[in-house]
């Protein structure tokens, strides 16, 4: 069995929206046999959890203007709106099967 990942989603406050994105992401995850630790934080913290913690993803609810080298973000509204859901699950199962 493949190890797990680990998944940051991050939002201005890191409660309201992303803990939304964040059920919606597990629920996904489960949907399609993915293991992962899935934690919230603040866009602001995001650096230096990249830093300390190495995640496999980062899913934010707003454009992360910063260079995380070589981890993947996602912008996660789909997941409020439901407009390009599929895709964005498509694009989160890509990376995480890496």
């Amino acid at each position: 069995m493949a190890a797990k990942k680990r998944i940051y989603v991050c939002c201005g406050t890191g409660i309201a929206t992303s803990t939304v994105i964040s059920k919606k992401v597990n629920e996904m995850l489960k949907e399609n046999n993915i293991a992962a630790d899935i934690s919230q934080c603040r866009i602001t913290e995001v650096v230096s959890k990249v830093q300390t913690l190495k995640p496999d993803l980062i899913i934010s609810s707003a454009q992360i203007m910063t260079d995380l080298g070589d981890v993947p973000v996602i912008v996660g509204r789909a997941f409020l709106t439901g407009v390009n859901k599929q895709q964005v699950i498509n694009q989160i199962i890509e990376i995480l099967a890496k």
